[in-house]
């Protein structure tokens, strides 16, 4: 990240889910540059602390607090023990993401979409509605940045879980941002899409045809770098400089997606 995020967030109490790899990990060090103070979870407590250190590293005052996002009453521990820690909520990050498999639609079990919502549109809904008494305390400082994906837009073969969560996070979100701005809190989604270190080290021999055909349809030519070209985005969504921006989703990828 540029020098030019450095401290855009000092003083920012963010909590994130979803930080134990990929794009959740690096956004996570790339707030604690901006000067953000962090509340991050993840289901894997190793693959947390290891996050927890990076973000530290970075000069961030962090908690970190194991959590399955779809069990309710580890999102209630996770909201409270945020407050308590640092006596406010200023931005929330909706990042816990279903990993979806390549399957046909037809080859699908119903099973596959109820994972898919309770992990996705679920937690966010649930999140919301408990960081709201809290964020509604922060003089207009509140921004919610849900996570999502351009392939709700599209459609994509194999995903027929994965994006209608995507869809319905979408869709939740236009509803909360028209029904949160009395709060002063903002709502937007982001959708990324970039090189992470979960595609670069886990990558299976047959998804090289997905990478393949995800930069034939890039304008650019390139996916793009989760610390320069995703975490600007999201540290703009979270910072003053969006202050009068909410309920848009921001496509950040290279231009896989583009609409009137």
């Amino acid at each position: 990240m540029s020098t030019q995020h450095q401290g855009r967030l000092h003083g920012r109490v963010v909590m994130m889910t979803g930080v134990s790899k990929g794009l959740g990990k690096q956004n996570a060090i790339e707030l604690a540059k901006a000067g953000a103070k962090l509340s991050i979870s993840a289901r894997s407590e190793a693959a947390l602390r290891e996050t927890v250190a990076l973000c530290e590293a970075e000069g961030a005052e962090v908690l970190g607090v194991v959590c399955d996002v779809t069990d309710v009453e580890h999102l209630e521990r996770y909201v409270a023990r945020t407050v308590e820690r640092f006596g406010r909520i200023d931005v929330l990050v909706n990042n816990a993401n279903f990993e979806a498999e390549l399957t046909p639609f037809l080859e699908q079990d119903v099973s596959s979409l109820r994972t898919a919502f309770e992990v996705g549109v679920v937690a966010v809904w649930r999140l919301m509605q408990l960081c709201h008494p809290h964020m509604c305390r922060t003089e207009g400082t509140a921004s919610i940045i849900n996570l999502v994906s351009g392939v709700y837009e599209t459609g994509m073969e194999g995903y027929a879980s994965y994006v209608p969560d995507k869809a319905a996070i979408r869709g939740l979100s236009m509803v909360a941002a028209r029904e949160l701005g009395a709060s002063g809190i903002r709502v937007n989604t982001l959708a990324p899409v970039a090189l992470t270190d979960t595609i670069l080290h886990g990558l299976a021999p047959e998804y090289s045809e997905f990478v393949k055909q995800q930069m034939s349809v890039n304008p650019l030519g390139r996916f793009g770098d989760p610390a320069t070209d995703i975490a600007p985005v999201l540290i703009f969504l979270a910072s003053d400089d969006s202050r009068w921006i909410t309920g848009q989703n921001f496509n950040a990828d290279g231009g896989a997606v583009i609409q009137a």
